[in-house]
């Protein structure tokens, strides 16, 4: 048998320490690609739960900004016959009529409806009524959830803010409604929305006497 020290070097095997190195080098590479691997998912997910979010806000902007810009005048009537005014708002939530209204099923229907935004709950939902005169308001849907505060204002055409709404006199529409949502764990949603321009009431002309 030769002796380990007459073999020539480059035939000799690696030597225990000489594995247990290697071994330690290739783990300390292999935890740090699991790492780098890891932190890279962690950054795409954060990066598409940001991408959702958002546009589900740019929808709801939308959807809002929609609704508000075609308000009308055009009081409707409850269940019990009594008349609602065109516009109604609290620091909660606001109801109004709008037009362009569609139907799904093709039903015949008005190209008006009347909708509601408002805080049930936690989350910030959007109702609509079947029917102008004599319905009441649905359910509606969720558009936003884990919300934990509303705050809501309107603009009058003197440009003072409050927290209601009085439709009266001549069911006047707000010219803005500024809408602040909190959501838990996040930065608060503040969004501006003009509504559609009042009319103004025509001139009395003088009948010409004769």
């Amino acid at each position: 048998m030769k002796q380990l020290s007459s073999v020539p070097r480059h035939e000799r095997g690696f030597t225990l320490v000489e594995m247990l190195v290697a071994l330690s080098i290739f783990a300390v590479i292999a935890a740090m690609g699991v790492g780098l691997l890891r932190s890279s998912i962690d950054t795409q997910d954060a990066v598409q739960g940001r991408l959702k979010t958002m546009g589900g806000i740019n929808r709801l902007r939308a959807v809002m900004a929609n609704d508000l810009a075609q308000a009308v005048q055009r009081p409707t009537r409850s269940p019990a016959g009594e008349t609602v005014p065109a516009f109604i708002g609290s620091a909660t939530g606001f109801a109004f009529v709008h037009g362009g209204a569609g139907t799904l099923d093709g039903s015949p229907r008005p190209n008006v409806e009347r909708v509601a935004y408002a805080l049930v709950g936690d989350e910030w939902r959007r109702a609509t009524q079947p029917m102008l005169d004599g319905t009441a308001l649905g359910e509606g849907d969720r558009l936003v959830g884990d919300v934990a505060k509303v705050a809501v204002r309107y603009r009058d055409e003197r440009g003072n803010w409050g927290e209601s709404w009085n439709a009266e006199p001549g069911d006047r529409l707000p010219n803005a409604v500024e809408v602040q949502l909190v959501r838990t764990g996040r930065e608060a949603l503040t969004m501006l929305f003009l509504t559609a321009p009042t009319l103004p009431s025509p001139p009395v002309t003088e009948a010409p006497q004769l």
